[in-house]
């Protein structure tokens, strides 16, 4: 059996403000977060929103 990339539409929901805060946090004339522990927070936020969005799905064994 393949396995299966799932789409989990809430991590999906949440990822996408998330990402536009962490655009609007970032300086992008020097590269750096406007509030450096803000920036870092939304970063992780936003990269664990996106591997939870696209996890694989576990098989489910007959017994």
């Amino acid at each position: 059996m393949k396995n299966k990339i799932g789409f989990n539409l809430v991590f999906a929901l949440l990822a996408f403000p998330i990402g536009l805060a962490l655009s609007n946090e970032f300086d992008f004339e020097t590269f750096t977060f406007r509030k450096t522990g803000l920036g870092i927070l939304y970063l992780v936020t936003f990269i664990a929103c996106i591997f939870l969005t696209f996890k694989k799905k576990k098989h489910q064994t007959e017994k």
